[in-house]
């Protein structure tokens, strides 16, 4: 059986999100992990790759499944695999904890990354 391949971007917390699923519920060797890495050549490779073969601009997590279908978004990801794997997200405590906890913290960090890059951009 062919794994399904899993996009995810280096530092994402939404990658991290699916990851932190796939892990959780005992299933994250059923995937085939390709990271772009956001100022790296495989960043380009994989958007590439996404949009080339699905149509639609990358978004990261996005699952290609063995059968050749795409699927991206971290929410509609874990709901797809809790209906194939019988696990509720609700049950995952690790999820709940990265959700309520972490990634807020993980969007502020990057919002302010983001702002100061604007900022150091206007000096120049």
């Amino acid at each position: 059986m062919n794994k399904n391949k899993l996009f995810v971007k280096g530092g994402c917390p939404f990658s991290y999100k699916f990851i932190i699923f796939l892990n959780e519920v005992g299933h994250l060797e059923d995937f085939e992990i390709d990271v772009a890495h956001a100022d790296e050549e495989s960043y380009e490779q994989i958007t590439m790759y996404i949009y080339e073969k699905s149509g639609k601009k990358a978004s990261f997590p996005t699952v290609e499944t063995d059968n050749g279908i795409f699927i991206a978004g971290s929410d509609e990801l874990i709901e797809h695999y809790s209906e194939i794997y019988k696990k509720s997200r609700d049950d995952i405590e690790m999820l709940k904890y990265w959700e309520n906890n972490m990634m807020p913290r993980m969007r502020d960090i990057m919002r302010q990354l983001r702002e100061s890059k604007e900022k150091l951009a206007n000096i120049n």
